[in-house]
């Protein structure tokens, strides 16, 4: 059995899709015809977004910023899905890694 999905005009929100695994799953949104919005840190990471898909919405955003997260999530209303990639990494140890890094 095989199962198929179309995400054709489906809002789709892509947290860290400025490279990587989240921009590689962007870009399968944005190819299945999906209403496309990602949301990076790094605007020149953003603007290859927005050459490889011109038809994305591209948010340049700290998910640190709370505030201006809740207010550019709020603009673009109801989503259908979330891809919440976004992440950072931490070289050190388990035992060195603070409150502070881990809320990060």
């Amino acid at each position: 059995m095989s199962l198929s999905y179309s995400f054709k005009g489906r809002k789709v929100l892509v947290t860290g899709g400025g490279r990587g695994i989240g921009f590689t799953i962007a870009k399968k949104f944005y190819e299945d015809g999906a209403i496309l919005y990602v949301i990076d840190k790094d605007q020149s990471l953003l603007d290859d977004v927005k050459s490889t898909m011109p038809n994305a919405t591209t948010i340049c955003l700290d998910l640190l910023n709370w505030d201006a997260t809740r207010g550019e999530i709020m603009e673009l209303g109801p989503l259908d899905h979330l891809v919440n990639n976004a992440g950072i990494g931490i070289a050190s140890s388990i035992f060195d890694t603070t409150e502070s890094d881990f809320d990060k």
